[in-house]
């Protein structure tokens, strides 16, 4: 056994995917509806491996805590300030950042009444408050303040002992009181709340999880024009016209093989053609009997028929807040035809398709139909996507140096010299990069795929490293302070979401049940209360609410941090 303790003592790397692989492993194991996570589960294995005894280079820790919270700006950056500028936001906004200023200052009334360190009052705050990046800002904050290295290194590791004694309530209080202490006291049915909500929202059409408008998606049928249709002798352009552009022409088929078409707008039908039409289901179906008879037998058209879909970036502003029909009056009437918009993607989420659906800058369209015509025609309305699979290395770096540049700068508030440290600086960065990617989508990004691993992996090994670092001390502290610990982190945990509860309901007037228990999961980035509410609402109403909650939690409680360690005096 010694000599295996030996080995891991001397390899960093075994032990650190040792870490990552049995916390990942036990993060996995339900308890009920409770389960600890592979971050949790990670730095608890971490701490226990520590036993061994290590020291890793803190230039690591700090490198992969500077890749994650940079991720995370990076992702929401866009709800973030897309939230600052809606006004239809703005009581989510306020309720969020007022529940991370009540949680701040329960913080800071738990570290003067009980006489915590700044290390156990921001572990106290990353566990309670179930904000992991904490962490980092707050260790981050503390290596900064020039203190001799053993006390820097204690004060860490009870950052590290404050969170994993807290987190697991801060994990599961908010699953209670947003799933169950709330609608019981207020005796609310959420689903029938949530069913009511997306009715008001969507004008009585109503999707479930997984569900989308069939007859408003995009297929193809075959049609034989008969000697009786009004569309003999008149061209494609027409019929498009007719359908109000929901359907183009695709093939013909004429005396059973397939014809080369130069212009298919102008393109005239004649008596036994066989034609593709693509275009809505519900215009195609209507083409029975009016354009001609619809054929099942597809065999006299070449199986190299093809249907062509680009991806464009919505540009232009005088079409912003538009439906599709008041954007076609303002294009030329050949710029209209050949192609449908099939789907839209705002903020990576798809948006269903409604008639009174109104387009904004940034939207990601999908168009569907003939290639000649989508490409002659998409510039009118912006410009192809960028691709999503590939990373700028060049905007990344510039990024992640300005980051760590902004992070160096202190400032002194209240006399009390605060700086954003590396963390804080590298999260402000990564808002504004994202930002600026949702924007101008031309500006080099970060893939989606990219994004979640460095979140992911950047944060775990950041708390393995934690973990492994705080060695025999962390049981010390644990020992001392553990119990009383675990009840100041209930208290962190449930007095902010009470007070905001109150503070949004008779203050903000947030009322409807969905939105009161949507914004609190999100004011603390708490994503298992949210996967709590989701199951009781089984809808997407709570996103909005939640997810504009969620982006301005995450800036500001990961900045609480360097606040605590600022305002806290004691070592």
């Amino acid at each position: 056994m010694e000599i295996f303790a030996d080995y891991i003592r001397s390899n960093v790397l075994i032990a650190l995917f040792l870490s990552i692989g049995i916390g990942y492993a036990i993060g996995k194991i339900k308890i009920g509806k409770f389960q600890l996570g592979g971050i949790a589960g990670s730095l608890i294995i971490a701490v226990i491996i520590g036993q061994l005894g290590f020291n890793v280079p803190g230039i690591l820790k700090t490198a992969f805590f500077a890749l994650f919270i940079y991720a995370c700006g990076y992702e929401g950056g866009p709800k973030f300030f897309g939230a600052l500028n809606n006004k239809a936001s703005m009581k989510f906004v306020i309720s969020s950042f007022f529940m991370t200023v009540i949680g701040l200052l329960c913080v800071l009334f738990c570290a003067y009444y009980f006489d915590l360190d700044r290390g156990l009052a921001a572990g106290l705050a990353a566990g309670g408050l179930t904000q992991s990046a904490i962490i980092g800002t707050a260790g981050n904050s503390i290596g900064n303040l020039g203190l001799n290295p053993e006390l820097t290194k204690q004060l860490q590791t009870n950052v590290a002992v404050g969170y994993s004694v807290t987190y697991i309530f801060g994990t599961l209080g908010p699953v209670l009181m947003v799933g169950t202490i709330l609608p019981l006291i207020m005796k609310w049915d959420l689903r029938k709340s949530a069913i009511e909500l997306e009715k008001s929202q969507s004008k009585g059409i109503v999707l479930g999880e997984n569900e989308f408008l069939a007859l408003e998606k995009v297929s193809s049928r075959i049609y034989e024009i008969t000697k009786d249709s009004k569309y003999v002798g008149k061209t494609a352009r027409e019929l498009e016209e007719d359908f109000k552009e929901k359907i183009f022409l695709l093939d013909v088929s004429q005396n059973g093989s397939t014809i080369k078409v130069d212009n298919y707008d102008n393109y005239i039908f004649k008596e036994n053609d066989w034609v593709v039409i693509g275009g809505k289901t519900k215009a195609l179906l209507s083409l029975d009997g009016v354009l001609g008879t619809e054929i099942f037998d597809c065999t006299k058209f070449s199986t190299t028929t093809t249907e062509y879909k680009k991806s464009i970036i919505f540009h232009y502003k005088k079409f912003a807040g538009k439906t599709i029909e008041e954007i076609k009056t303002l294009l030329p009437p050949a710029a209209t035809l050949g192609f449908v918009v099939a789907q839209v993607y705002r903020e990576n989420e798809e948006l269903p398709l409604k008639p009174d659906f109104k387009f904004e800058v940034g939207d990601e369209v999908i168009l569907t139909g003939r290639k000649q015509n989508i490409d002659s025609s998409f510039k009118l309305l912006g410009y192809a996507t960028p691709s999503k699979n590939v990373v700028d290395y060049i905007t990344f770096s510039i990024g992640m140096i300005l980051g760590i540049m902004i992070g160096e700068i202190t400032l002194p508030i209240a006399g009390i010299p605060i700086s954003l440290g590396t963390g804080g600086g590298c999260l402000f960065s990564g808002l504004i990069f994202g930002w600026l990617k949702s924007r101008f989508p031309k500006v080099g990004g970060i893939d989606t795929g990219t994004v979640s691993f460095l979140k992911v992996f950047g944060l775990v090994v950041f708390v393995v490293i934690v973990g492994l670092n705080a060695g025999k001390s962390a049981l010390v502290t644990i020992e001392q302070y553990g119990m009383t610990l675990f009840w100041l982190g209930v208290f962190v945990t449930m007095v902010p979401q009470v007070i905001t509860f109150l503070f949004d309901y008779f203050i903000l007037k947030i009322k409807n049940p969905v939105d009161s228990v949507a914004i609190i999961a999100g004011g603390r980035s708490a994503n298992p209360a949210y996967a709590e509410v989701l199951r009781k609402t089984q809808n997407s109403t709570p996103v909005l609410p939640f997810s504009v909650g969620y982006a301005v939690a995450n800036v500001f409680l990961t900045m609480w941090g360097p606040v605590i360690v600022g305002i806290i005096t004691k070592n």
